[in-house]
């Protein structure tokens, strides 16, 4: 399955020592140029060369534990196994990281840090909450199994409030009142929690199959349910992009209802943290 990931987390794997070829002549094929019998024999001492390897660091730690979870989801990260993936021994990891929690922190640092959140929006608020909702939604598209770490783990730790103060301002800078900015946020954040984990844990029909529509459409079909009966060619089609578009819109629009009658004359958000969180 592709991830879509936009970056490459190299994953060191031990290696077995190189073994030298024995210094020590045949037994039966004596060297000529071996001393008489009686005399010391001088050895001069044999010239390893250090095998080269990158530190050990936080980074590296959280980009390895990326890859695990990348290609084979959440529930194969142990520290044992990161610790085989990097070729150190385990308790060697946790000189950069407390335990797994800490790495899974890690990881949810790493995937919002590459979410692009505008620093103003020169449009009115609706084009701030698309900007916020494709930001994070598209952030989190790229590490399919790890981005459910970044929707479920806690919302109020320092890596996640920058993407929270950016939907506020976009709100309060509009003239939406402090209660009506609140109630908006926290719809949103349930929004895009629940449509992304829906997206991860759904597959994605989306009609390049012919007969497995047609399937999917009989079997609807002859379901015994009017309604699911009645609208069988459409659910057996899933798009992702779409139903999250209509999701956005939707949004958007039942909050015109709370929107300021002036909202569209005020000045663009200007009170965001960074673009990159």
């Amino acid at each position: 399955m592709s991830d879509g990931r936009s970056r490459q987390h190299p994953t060191e794997r031990s290696t077995s020592a190189h073994k030298p070829a024995s210094c020590e002549p045949s037994p039966s094929k004596p060297s000529s140029s071996e001393p008489p019998p009686g005399e010391p024999v001088s050895r001069e001492p044999v010239s390893r060369e250090p095998v080269s390897r990158e530190p050990l660091s936080r980074e590296r730690i959280i980009e390895a534990a990326l890859t695990i979870i990348d290609d084979e989801g959440v529930d194969a990260l142990s520290m044992r196994r990161l610790a085989a993936t990097l070729g150190v021994q385990a308790m060697s990891l946790y000189n950069h990281v407390d335990g797994k929690a800490d790495v899974l922190d890690g990881i949810t640092e790493f995937i919002t840090t590459g979410m692009q959140l505008p620093r103003r929006t020169d449009g009115g608020w609706e084009d701030g909450i698309r900007s916020v909702a494709y930001g994070f939604r598209q952030s989190s598209l790229r590490h399919p199994r790890a981005c459910e770490l970044v929707l479920t783990r806690q919302l109020s730790s320092r890596h996640a409030l920058p993407t929270i103060n950016c939907s506020l301002a976009v709100l309060l800078d509009h003239g939406f009142d402090e209660a009506a900015a609140v109630h908006a946020l926290r719809l949103l954040i349930a929004f895009q929690v629940g449509s992304l984990i829906r997206e991860f844990h759904s597959p994605s029909f989306k009609g390049e199959d012919e007969s497995a529509v047609r399937e999917r459409t009989a079997r609807l079909e002859s379901s015994g349910f009017p309604a699911v009966a009645k609208l069988a060619p459409m659910l057996a089609v899933i798009d992702h992009d779409a139903e999250f578009t209509f999701g956005v819109e939707l949004l958007i629009d039942a909050l015109r209802t709370y929107a300021p009658s002036d909202a569209t004359d005020r000045p663009g958000m200007t009170s965001s943290s960074p673009t990159d969180i």
